[in-house]
């Protein structure tokens, strides 16, 4: 009895955690549908721009950070992106891996934002420097809808305040395409930068016209001041950025970066095919069409060095590899935290281990950058499993004290579960806070198991649970790699 009372106590004071980096909310309300915004398509058609807002329930806090995280696709409409990528959904509000980071950052306490943007561009534009026009506007217009989406949230902290944001702490990013609006708006920022020969066709002709309708500062009610602004709402307010998450994205170029003092955390897979990890030509999703040079994740964060944009996340991070605020996916591709329709059951299975990959990796980061205040709270309820663990642990005295896991710490993946008197029907591997990452069947019941875990592993602290015929058991285990 006396070990079950000390591994309860681990486990239970394992449940307390910071607020910001650990799930300390159990539920999450979602407001559909929000308008931030309207302009003119890329048809020149009148579109109106929606978000979809996430919040912790319960939550008290007057001024919470935001975090907005804008979906893949390409800048391309859903039913063009889901045909170009072969997988659906993606483009939309509604993507898998966009819907669960936002859910997961909801659930530390931060007002966390599904949006979406102007789409449309060519790909099948006859030369390379007309699909390089396309693609730059379709950016620039995104640009212009993101910052009106920025000040749609300063002006609710100022007026309404509905959703309770904190003004001088919003982070901006996404995936893919998505990144790249959240990298253009922390970065895209002086007019010589559009004039740049990299951006203009053969002709001296600039890519992005600031005076055409769409592209402009707007007319009437949502006319801003700069065309850099654009005219998709809310003029007035400001639409400055503190940080940026970059999940394998890119800039249009380096010499965008200057001293802006706004860091850029970044996970990129390093064979992702669609956006380069260092630098290169980005092509079309379909034919395979050469567009124009972007810059990745690993160039734009040894520019961002350079120019001091990185120093917040100094001294803590300074042992990034290989740059502070940079976290490669080796051997990885396009969006590995997502998932679609067609995606099996083990591939959303690992699709969530790559989410709470980007959480362990980001979460510090940006409580760093963003110089969040230290608030304890408890962890929210562990999973169901774990809680049945709990509500029968009396069942399982005899289960837990016979049950060993070899080795323990572990160098590698692969663990040898060992029960000397109960045959192991089934094994799990969880985080102290309940995610499960992993289970195996075992198709003849045994009492020895050896496990080769999931190879991308984070090092850390682990709870395994063994089901026999007796009831559940769990124990510890470290893996450090």
């Amino acid at each position: 009895m006396r070990l079950i009372l000390v591994f309860l106590s681990l486990l239970w004071a394992q449940r307390m955690g910071i607020r910001f980096k650990d799930p300390v909310f159990s539920q999450i309300q979602v407001t559909k549908d929000v308008k931030y915004g309207e302009n003119l398509s890329f048809t020149q058609a009148p579109v109106e721009l929606f978000m979809d807002v996430y919040e912790p329930v319960g939550d008290t806090m007057a001024r919470r950070p935001v975090i907005i995280l804008i979906h893949a696709g390409s800048f391309l409409p859903p039913t063009l992106a889901g045909s170009a990528f072969g997988r659906v959904p993606i483009g939309t509000r509604e993507d898998s891996g966009i819907v669960a980071l936002c859910r997961e950052f909801a659930r530390r306490g931060y007002v966390a934002i599904s949006a979406t943007h102007r789409l449309g561009w060519n790909p099948s534009a006859s030369t390379q420097e007309l699909r390089a026009q396309s693609i730059i506007q379709a950016v620039w217009r995104a640009v212009q809808d993101a910052r009106a989406l920025v000040r749609f949230l300063r002006k609710d902290a100022a007026t309404t305040n509905r959703f309770r944001v904190d003004p001088n702490r919003i982070v901006m990013g996404g995936s893919s395409s998505g990144a790249y609006v959240g990298l253009h708006v922390a970065y895209l920022n002086r007019p010589e930068e559009l004039d740049n020969p990299k951006f203009k066709l053969s002709d001296g002709t600039v890519f992005v016209d600031t005076t055409a309708p769409g592209m402009d500062r707007g007319t009437g009610p949502n006319a801003s001041s700069n065309a850099f602004e654009g005219g998709s709402g809310h003029p007035g307010y400001p639409s400055n950025i503190q940080a940026v998450l970059n999940l394998g994205g890119a800039l249009g170029d380096t010499s965008f970066i200057q001293n802006e003092n706004i860091p850029v955390i970044s996970l990129h897979g390093v064979q992702d095919p669609t956006t380069p990890y260092t630098s290169g030509i980005v092509i079309t999703a379909v034919g395979n069409l050469p567009i124009i040079e972007v810059f990745g994740s690993y160039s734009l964060t040894q520019k961002l060095i350079e120019k001091g944009n990185q120093t917040q996340l100094l001294p803590d991070f300074a042992d990034d590899l290989p740059f502070p605020g940079l976290y490669p996916w080796q051997g990885v591709g396009f969006e590995p935290f997502g998932w679609y329709n067609n995606s099996s059951p083990a591939e959303k299975e690992r699709a969530r281990r790559y989410v709470d990959t980007v959480l362990w990796f980001a979460a510090p980061r940006l409580f760093k950058v963003l110089d969040l205040p230290v608030i304890e709270q408890p962890i929210a309820s562990l999973a169901s499993e774990i809680r049945e663990f709990f509500d029968n642990f009396s069942h399982a005295e005899d289960a837990v004290e016979s049950f060993s896991i070899y080795p323990n710490p572990a160098f590698s993946p692969l663990v040898s579960i060992v029960h000397q008197r109960l045959a192991i029907q089934k094994v799990e591997l969880y985080t102290p806070i309940g995610t499960k990452l992993a289970e195996a069947c075992l198709a003849s019941p045994s009492l020895e198991y050896v496990w080769a875990l999931p190879s991308e592993l984070p090092t850390g602290l682990y709870v395994l649970l063994v089901r026999t015929e007796k009831g559940i058991a769990a124990k510890t285990w470290s893996y450090l790699h």
